[in-house]
């Protein structure tokens, strides 16, 4: 990665959470570490190589000023596109090696996590995927782009994209995207974080 990508993807991230409250503020916070924390990672983290060193101990500190800031932990080895929103910033938990598409929205105490027994597969999520308040993403499994997960649902099975997940005991269902979207990252779009799901 580098410094002008860094610049690009931190560019997108504040303006998708753009706003002078406190939890912009520490969404903002938030997201400079863990951006940092993938230049690092993608810069210096080599196996056997001396310098990962700088690695290990950019990440240790992230965790601590993460937990510090909104008792949340996004490392640097997850891979994160452009756009990241984060409304209410608190314990938020992506395992390492995650994949969360652009334009995507993590409220409160989601959790994307590891299975215990597949420890080197993490999920893969789409664009613009919303995960509500204290869903829980775990496994080996792919949620498709365009898809909104429900307030406390726990996904352990993959999901097609344009679906809508509710309920603690998730029912999927299909729904076919409307022609008046607006264009990820438009001025539409930062204004009514919505009008890319209706």
């Amino acid at each position: 990665m580098s410094i002008k990508e860094f610049f690009h993807l931190l560019r997108w991230d504040w303006r998708m959470n753009r706003g002078w409250t406190l939890d912009r503020l520490r969404s903002m916070l938030l997201l400079l570490d863990f951006r940092y924390e993938q230049l690092i990672h993608r810069n210096f983290c080599r196996p056997k190589n001396p310098i990962t060193i700088i690695w290990y101990l950019t990440r240790f500190l992230g965790s601590i000023f993460q937990w510090f800031i909104a008792t949340s932990l996004i490392p640097g080895d997850a891979k994160i596109g452009r756009g990241l929103r984060l409304p209410h910033p608190q314990n938020i938990i992506v395992s390492r090696f995650a994949t969360i598409g652009e334009f995507c929205t993590l409220y409160q105490n989601v959790s994307i996590g590891l299975n215990g027994f597949k420890p080197d597969k993490p999920p893969t999520i789409g664009d613009r995927v919303m995960l509500g308040t204290g869903s829980i993403v775990v496994g080996d499994i792919t949620i498709g782009s365009d898809v909104i997960i429900g307030v406390g649902a726990a996904i352990v099975r993959s999901v097609p994209a344009h679906s809508r997940v509710f309920g603690p005991r998730p029912s999927v269902l299909t729904n076919h995207p409307s022609r008046n979207l607006a264009e990820p990252g438009s001025d539409e779009h930062i204004n009514d974080p919505y009008s890319i799901w209706r």
